[in-house]
């Protein structure tokens, strides 16, 4: 087989160790990985499609399947967990190998299937179990052969609750925050009591429930919309699917499962729930389970039973469907200090700035804030006075709303001159002039036996009963709440 066209991510294996990038087309002799994308092999009679996440050796000048997703076109021969596949001219079959359950279907013509002194012919609409050995009616329900592949899509952490790390190859794990891109081979583990929600390319998100843990094999984009491939190898995964949006496919130690559009749940036990839709699970000879059922592991679909799990993750459903808010006050007008309070909803993380030619950050409270909605300015900044713009963000589930102000920082006092008090028989005429960067002043005139004016005005100009005795103390006051304090004997 020659490797003849790579889209998206594939090795080939020099040597016994070392892996290399694919560049150009050359004959195959030893093997080949992929990462998200496809690989097309050519031989005399045919050709093989590689998906994404997928294995193959050369043995016996032959392709050998070893891990992944296979479609074998025209006259082909290989190898698949020790079987020998013989596609006749002009057939087309898929071969599917994985833990949960490995198996060969006919789609057009026919095959011959060998393994040891067994052999089996297959035609079109049947499939054998690799493992088993057992034959039986097949029908596609994933033709992701078909699909071309444009890119690769994306898994984005979009909540958390709780400890919750993420591990790529060798690094060491750390701890997974709203935003982060889940990369391919990527492993999510939740702690006691925590859980985590990952959003995908096109739509639709899974919900990692505690003391689970999940591997993203590929996200891909396609012609007929995004393929999800996961990986649960502990634990337990709530997913959402939205229609429309193309494949998902979640695989666990014992079974694997294909949706186009539903709503459930899987444990790694083997356990399938369906809220809504319909899963098929092909590692359990393509039984199907419907809304309202459930199939654990080895049994018949039976009529579905809720547990707390299952109610946790309904109700966590209402919630993340609830529409988002968003309320900042504080930070807005004249202001001696910067104070920032913002109230949104649960699971929703708050991001302030400064927005200028260069936005600067603010650190905003975060310990324990996304399960409450409520943030504060974590501490004010050393701001020259003058006017800021102000940009918050609320990120709920990976969408996003933004509130827009501004105000004036002022720390300087009022400035009072020209103020004189002259008696007028029994009145006292109080005048003077009061300025500051702000136009709205609030001047305050109070006798020691307890008389008060107060007017807005920068000039000041006061008539009032003269007092018997004692100091008229006079108050002048910005609108950011710097004040003068003046004493008049």
């Amino acid at each position: 087989m020659t490797l003849q066209q790579v889209a998206g991510q594939a090795e080939v294996l020099e040597g016994t160790r070392v892996w290399r990038p694919f560049a150009g087309q050359t004959a195959l002799s030893t093997a080949l990985r992929t990462g998200t994308g496809r690989v097309v092999l050519t031989g005399k009679g045919g050709r093989v499609i590689v998906g994404s996440a997928s294995r193959l050796r050369v043995y016996s000048e032959e392709t050998d399947f070893q891990d992944g997703q296979f479609f074998m076109e025209g006259a082909v021969g290989a190898f698949a967990l020790g079987s020998h596949v013989v596609l006749e001219t002009g057939g087309r079959a898929r071969v599917d190998v994985a833990a949960s359950g490995s198996r060969v279907a006919v789609l057009v013509g026919s095959l011959r299937l060998s393994s040891g002194s067994k052999t089996a012919t297959l035609s079109a609409g049947q499939q054998i179990n690799l493992k088993t050995g057992q034959v039986s009616a097949f029908k596609e329900t994933d033709p992701w052969y078909d699909a071309q592949f444009a890119g690769t899509g994306a898994a984005t952490v979009e909540a958390v609750r709780g400890p919750v790390s993420v591990r790529a190859g060798s690094q060491p794990a750390q701890d997974a925050k709203v935003g982060l891109s889940l990369d391919e081979n990527a492993v999510l583990s939740t702690g006691s009591a925590a859980w985590a929600e990952v959003g995908f390319t096109g739509g639709g998100y899974l919900r990692l429930t505690e003391q689970s843990e999940l591997r993203v094999l590929a996200i891909e984009k396609t012609s007929r919309g995004r393929e999800v491939l996961l990986q649960l190898t502990k634990g337990s995964a709530w997913n959402v699917v939205q229609k429309g949006q193309g494949g998902y496919k979640l695989s666990t130690p014992v079974v694997s499962t294909a949706v186009r559009g539903t709503k459930f749940r899987v444990d790694a036990a083997g356990l399938v729930k369906v809220m809504e839709g319909q899963v098929d699970v092909p590692s359990s000879d393509d039984a199907a389970v419907s809304a309202g059922e459930q199939k654990p592991l080895g049994q018949a679909p039976q009529t579905l039973q809720l547990d707390d799990l299952d109610r946790f993750n309904i109700a966590q459903d209402s919630a993340r469907a609830r529409p988002m808010t968003l309320t900042v006050s504080g930070a807005a007008g004249w202001v001696s200090q910067m104070q920032l309070a913002a109230k949104t909803l649960p699971d929703t993380v708050v991001s302030a700035a400064l927005v200028g030619p260069q936005d600067q950050a603010l650190p905003l409270t975060t310990e324990g804030q996304t399960a409450t909605g409520e943030y504060r300015l974590a501490a004010a900044p050393n701001l020259p006075e003058g006017r800021y713009g102000l940009k918050v963000e609320a990120t709920r589930y990976g969408k996003t709303l933004a509130w827009q102000g501004q105000f004036t920082l002022d720390r300087t006092p009022p400035k009072v001159t020209f103020l004189k008090a002259e008696e007028r028989g029994q009145l006292l005429f109080i005048t003077g002039q009061a300025s500051d960067a702000s136009k709205r002043l609030t001047v305050t005139v109070t006798t020691q036996g307890g008389q008060r004016v107060t007017h807005t005005s920068g000039e000041i100009r006061v008539l009032m009963p003269k007092p018997k005795a004692g100091q008229v103390q006079i108050q002048v006051q910005d609108e950011a709440g710097n004040q003068t304090n003046v004493t008049l004997p």
